[in-house]
């Protein structure tokens, strides 16, 4: 993102609160640095711009092609079949966007399942630039936008996270002496740093599924934990427990929160995680074990993860690109081409992003999980 007056003037006023706050209370939990960073309701970095696409500071996969958000939209409608075509739904969408991947599935709906675009759609949104590219990207009759997911209604819910649970505030532990620490947010010098704090609880060490008891950990080595993502996957698993449906969540992530994730994002080149505050993207690896625990209490199933290539390629990616090259001349061959080995080549996204699935109780594996579900 280029440094203009109105964006520095905000990365200093979030410097200028966070080095108050730190004066007034101590050091800060990397979480409410991330929360302030990128939320605050004036200076945050979601509320302030709209951070996506080549003038923005990173791309998503329906950005990259509109083919990833057709197969989604198409895995969906597959998914609303076997339920049996409930009467009444809802669409979700955790954290739209521009609307992209939200517009490319209603545009597959509207040939292969009409009933769908008929439902209502829900996004979870907090930015209100991105709610105004949204309503006109998606261009629907039936659109609410909600803060968070508990005012969602009561009703089955076939919807998608895609590289929502990532953004997400995250804390860190830090391996002292055999014992977890917090890992805080201060000021050294005038300038913002880490420092190493209390020990974990024993209450915050089953939270976070760690423990002192480990022989093999080296100092310095990192534990990670997301307070918010289990109740927001707990909110919409519920949902799909009592009436039904389908979530696809989709993000970088691993099956533990163990390692040094946080990585902060502008003009689509890491920077430094206290770079100009406000001015960034910041994001952490999503631990799939910690959203398939929610699941589970919440009375639902989670199958996978998968990795996006193993996914997109398992329900026809490689088809569907086929076909559309043929209508497509030399270089639009080969733009398409390019596109689809960003979503599944294994040095772009393909490996490192993860699939998983929320499915009400039952047995089987559907269609583009069949190597990755371990419940």
């Amino acid at each position: 993102m280029s440094d203009t007056p109105n964006s520095q003037s905000a990365s200093d006023a979030i410097q200028a609160l966070l080095h108050g706050m730190i004066a007034q209370a101590g050091a800060l939990p990397i979480s409410q640095f991330i929360a302030l960073t990128l939320g605050h309701p004036e200076y945050g970095y979601y509320r302030r711009q709209n951070p996506i696409g080549a003038a923005g500071d990173f791309t998503t996969a329906a950005e990259i092609s509109g083919l990833f958000g057709e197969m989604c939209g198409v895995y969906l409608a597959h998914m609303f079949e076997i339920v049996g075509q409930p009467d009444t739904a809802q669409i979700v969408e955790l954290g739209p966007g521009r609307g992209s991947l939200m517009a490319d599935m209603r545009h597959s709906w509207a040939h292969t399942t009409p009933a769908m675009t008929e439902f209502p759609i829900h996004l979870i949104e907090t930015s209100p630039k991105l709610r105004k590219l949204q309503r006109q990207r998606i261009n629907a009759a039936k659109m609410t936008w909600h803060d968070d997911v508990q005012t969602l209604p009561n009703a089955a819910l076939f919807g998608v996270a895609n590289e929502f649970f990532d953004t997400l505030p995250v804390d860190q532990a830090i391996w002292r002496q055999s014992a977890w620490r917090h890992r805080l947010i201060t000021v050294t010098h005038g300038t913002l740093s880490f420092v190493d704090g209390p020990a974990l609880t024993q209450a915050e060490l089953a939270a976070w599924q760690i423990s002192n008891d480990q022989t093999n950990m080296t100092d310095g080595a990192i534990a990670e934990y997301c307070p918010t993502a289990e109740p927001i996957i707990q909110q919409i698993a519920g949902r799909i427990a009592c009436y039904g449906g389908a979530c696809l969540v989709i993000d970088y992530g691993k099956n533990d929160n163990f390692s040094d994730t946080l990585q902060a994002v502008a003009a689509h080149k890491p920077v430094d995680l206290f770079y100009q505050p406000g001015n960034a993207d910041i994001s952490h690896w999503v631990n799939f074990a910690a959203l398939r625990r929610a699941t589970v209490s919440a009375g639902a199933r989670f199958i996978g993860p998968v990795t996006q290539a193993d996914f997109l390629m398992s329900i026809g990616l490689r088809e569907r690109a086929e076909n559309a090259a043929r209508l497509c001349d030399a270089d639009g061959r080969r733009a398409l081409y390019a596109a689809v080995d960003r979503l599944v080549g294994a040095h772009h996204m393909g490996t490192a992003f993860k699939v998983g699935l929320i499915v009400p109780v039952g047995d089987g594996v559907p269609v583009g999980f069949s190597r990755g579900d371990i419940s």
